[in-house]
């Protein structure tokens, strides 16, 4: 063991190793001296998902997206700033190896400011003549990080996992290992949350560059209307949602099953050859207008943590940072802070007033609400679908786009075998119809596909399904997470009517009752033992593993 190589702590809390050795003496360290050690990537996961626990006597994190300050304490917590080097190891044949902290797109909000378009994986490939087979609605996220969570791209045609062909991993003793696709378990290792070691250099075989060509369209969502049977096997000619999902490439919808907003909003994109004289038509999830954006996604954050709060004085708190993000924005699109400055200031005067009107008479916002969204996502005339055709790494991650401080979004990701999609759709629409907001919320749903997959805790393992996100913005009341909170209806009912599900790791699970749902994951993955008893062997002294992944993976406290 040579300890002598351990980069020092910086002082945003990070350790920032820069070579193999570095990170493999981390490590090494956290086993000496039984610490903890965790790595983020972009922090597009729970903060209690990425972070080591806090030292003793330091407060807890709370437990949201986008935490890019690190716990306080003895313990490790890894950022790859300066680990994210991408080698090609056969152009002709698109093989790279990149080190773990490599972005797959540009993160905007990357804490140390390091990771830009140009050196992104994407882009760097795009520029050979190579992309990814599928990505997911967002491209912010390092490699490792997206391998690590099981993060996917709406698709049942294709899956990243074609692409990759090894990593190398370091287990909690510091031992650097190197698996094969073809290795008994790498089905283990892929997909490991951290828990089975440090993901240190990822080797894929890139696929030769295409163009996607698409549409996005918002229609109502009764079947008179709507060109998908959202809620059947298909009827009137045409197709049931599990039908288009499996005719569709690559697809998203986002469901606004709200009363008297009762629409579904319906991306859809194929391949297509990768011309060698292109004009790009991209897609633009807001106005076609980089300032009208901003103040899409403004005026959006104001409407919704309006409707998720009850009183003015927590609103107007909770909107400040979306302020000052629309600012730093629209300094850096001017290229003058004066002129952004004034805007915003005129922006703010009229925010407050109608914020207080809105959240003294809460009642005439939500009978507005409906208009509200027509607004902001309206239906779209005949004949007047938004098209676009554009290179895979700028469209494909359709929500890049949105700022994830004034768009705010966390979520449950539930994903159910694809052959339950009707039973699963009718359900949430009874729910819907029934329980009003308090079950469709003031946000979109957003349904999407998944491949099947080899990685033993994939949530797609061995079964291709569909993905059901209930939507929560950041800025609203409570913790949706609880027993009494918004996800939990969803979860219990599903279980009460027996439709099985799994959840995607990255994303909030239940923060109540640990031991029965450990105990109801575990059942849900046929290789669960397995996976369990490598992480034993792997990890000895329970160094990469905190208290968050013992409560939901054990159901108990660690140590306990």
């Amino acid at each position: 063991m040579n300890l002598s190589q351990t980069p020092p702590l910086a002082s945003d809390g990070y350790y920032h190793p820069s070579n193999e050795n570095e990170l493999i003496s981390l490590v090494q360290k956290a086993a000496a001296e039984s610490l903890e050690v965790r790595c983020r990537g972009a922090a597009h996961s729970l903060s209690h998902a990425i972070y080591t626990d806090p030292g003793q006597g330091f407060p807890q994190l709370p437990n949201v997206v986008s935490e890019q300050i690190p716990p306080q304490g003895p313990n490790l917590n890894i950022i790859f700033d300066k680990y994210n080097k991408l080698v090609w190891i056969d152009e002709a044949k698109g093989i790279i190896e990149v080190e773990a902290g490599i972005h797959l797109g540009l993160d905007p909000e990357d804490p140390t400011g390091v990771s830009t378009l140009q050196n992104s994986l994407l882009y760097q490939a795009f520029q050979k003549g190579f992309t990814l087979t599928d990505l997911g609605g967002i491209s912010h996220q390092t490699v490792s990080g997206f391998l690590m969570t099981g993060s996917a791209g709406g698709s049942l045609w294709y899956t990243l996992e074609e692409n990759i062909m090894g990593l190398s991993i370091i287990d909690g003793n510091g031992t650097l290992e190197w698996f094969n696709k073809d290795d008994e378990n790498f089905g283990a290792i892929a997909l490991s949350l951290g828990l089975l070691g440090i993901v240190s250099k990822v080797r894929l075989q890139l696929t030769p560059n295409f163009n996607i060509y698409g549409q996005q369209i918002t229609y109502p969502t009764a079947l008179a209307s709507c060109p998908i049977d959202l809620l059947g096997n298909g009827a009137d000619g045409k197709p049931g949602l599990e039908t288009f999902l499996k005719q569709t490439p690559y697809s998203r919808l986002l469901w606004w099953p709200q009363d008297k907003v009762n629409r579904v909003v319906i991306w859809e994109a194929s391949r297509g050859a990768a011309m060698p004289v292109f004009d790009p038509v991209p897609y633009e999830e807001f106005a076609d207008d980089s300032f009208l954006t901003n103040v899409e996604q403004l005026l959006a954050a104001m409407l919704f943590t309006m409707l998720g709060n009850s009183k003015f004085s927590v609103v107007w708190e909770k909107l400040k940072p979306s302020f000052a993000e629309f600012e730093k924005l629209t300094a850096q699109l001017w290229n003058n802070s004066f002129f952004a400055g004034l805007v915003t200031f005129i922006l703010k005067i009229i925010g407050f007033l109608l914020t207080l009107f809105f959240m003294t008479f809460k009642g005439l916002l939500r009978g507005v609400y409906p208009m509200m969204i027509d607004t902001l996502q309206p239906l779209t005339k005949k004949g007047k679908p938004q098209m676009f055709m554009d290179y895979t790494y700028s469209s494909l991650p359709m929500d890049n786009n949105a700022n994830d401080i004034m768009m705010g979004t966390e979520f449950t990701e539930i994903w159910i075998p694809l052959q339950d999609t009707a039973r699963a759709m009718k359900l949430l629409d009874e729910m819907f119809t029934k329980d009003k907001f308090k079950a469709t919320g003031y946000y979109s749903t957003e349904l999407y596909a998944g491949k099947q997959s080899s990685f033993w805790l994939s949530p797609a393992f061995e079964r291709d399904v569909l993905r059901i996100d209930f939507f929560w913005f950041t800025t609203n009341e409570g913790n949706p997470a609880n027993k009494d909170g918004f996800f939990a209806q969803f979860w219990e009912e599903l279980r009460k009517q027996d439709i099985p599900f799994r959840l995607h790791w990255a994303k909030f699970l239940p923060e109540y009752d640990y031991e029965n749902w450990a105990a109801y994951l575990k059942a849900q993955y046929p290789r669960w033992d397995d996976f369990m008893n490598l992480r034993e062997k792997r990890d000895p002294k329970n160094i990469f593993l905190n208290n968050y992944w013992s409560l939901h993976l054990f159901g108990k406290a660690k140590g306990a």
